[in-house]
């Protein structure tokens, strides 16, 4: 098969894994933004909650910010281009192993959006990695 042929082959899963990429900057600020609106709501009741509103709204707000400026470029934007290879670089080394970054922003997004926001980074991720286009490499080239 011809370089060409292989540029303009659809993967599998491509279509709606990209959907759910593009989407997941949007649900994480959607997902943030419920949580603020919950903590100010309960707010009056603090001390009955134990100090949970408060939570709620500062955990609300990390999502909508990680959503904004993380989120959105690294992860959301790549998956509307269908750059895979963006992804599969966007990686943390170490020693020699290549972790990728979308796993743990889609984990720290589901402990801040209360999963929501989370699972539309970790779904996409996990199908790239594990049935993607093409192997993930998780060892560095020697």
């Amino acid at each position: 098969m011809n370089e060409e042929v292989k540029k303009t082959e659809e993967w599998k899963h491509e279509s709606w894994v990209s959907i759910l990429g593009m989407l997941a900057w949007i649900v994480g600020i959607a997902s943030g933004g419920i949580e603020i609106l919950i903590g100010i709501l309960w707010l009056p009741w603090v001390i009955y909650w134990g100090g949970y509103p408060i939570w709620w709204i500062i955990s609300g707000s990390i999502a909508v910010l990680i959503s904004f400026f993380i989120i959105l470029p690294k992860f959301s934007s790549k998956c509307s281009k269908k750059d895979w290879d963006a992804l599969y670089n966007w990686t943390l080394t170490l020693g020699n192993i290549r972790f990728p970054w979308m796993l743990i922003w889609g984990a720290i997004m589901s402990i801040f959006g209360w999963g929501y926001g989370g699972a539309l980074i970790l779904i996409p991720a996990f199908v790239l990695l594990f049935a993607g286009p093409k192997p993930y490499e998780w060892k560095t080239p020697q």
